[in-house]
């Protein structure tokens, strides 16, 4: 894309992610804005502007964030280089974000999309499902020190004993969708970016 040499998308490049993403025009420009600010590399061949992930290590409410380290690397889940943040995958991550519109569903943002992103998060490993130590690792960083490990493990194997249908001690996606059923994710994880 044109928009790391100068800083300045072009109509053709936001009208494309607009389509991609279901963003308005507004909103794009906004998050381009925000990708400049932390962009601190380049691309030698196409001298496109990327993220990595010491850059995101800048923006204080991730460093504060008990879970800033699953939430940078959820941006590089799905990104076309894994040392790399291109603008579209930045776009596309956030995108996840925006409220659905139930009359323009949207695949980057759907009810399946937000819990893909949701399951990253707790999939440590990357195997495609959850183990009951990645659960507990995930527990562990959201409520800190105010909990006894033993009491965390027992609330982990707990919820994998819940979750985990077919007893292979392990959650898969359709497992951890199951359990979220009657979760709002679609709600709990939507954001507007413009106001």
């Amino acid at each position: 894309m044109g928009s790391g040499s100068s800083h300045q998308l072009s109509p053709t490049e936001l009208s494309d992610l607009e389509g991609a993403s279901g963003l308005s025009k507004d909103s794009i420009k906004l998050l381009h804005y925000r990708f400049v600010e932390l962009a601190r590399a380049r691309n030698r061949e196409t001298n496109e502007l990327f993220i990595r992930r010491e850059d995101f290590k800048r923006v204080e409410k991730l460093k504060s964030n008990p879970l800033g380290v699953r939430i940078i690397e959820a941006f590089f889940a799905d990104a076309c280089c894994t040392d790399r943040l291109y603008f579209k995958d930045f776009v596309r991550v956030l995108a996840h974000f925006r409220p659905i519109n139930k009359n323009k569903p949207h695949p980057w943002n759907d009810r399946e999309a937000k819990l893909r992103f949701a399951f990253t998060m707790y999939d440590l490993d990357k195997s495609n499902s959850i183990a009951v130590e990645e659960f507990a690792e995930i527990l562990k960083m959201i409520i800190g020190q105010n909990v006894e490990e033993d009491q965390v493990e027992r609330i982990a194997e707990q919820t994998m004993r819940e979750a985990d249908k077919n007893g292979d001690g392990s959650i898969t996606f359709e497992e951890f969708c199951h359990a979220m059923e009657k979760t709002d994710i679609e709600q709990k994880m939507s954001f507007r970016f413009l106001t």
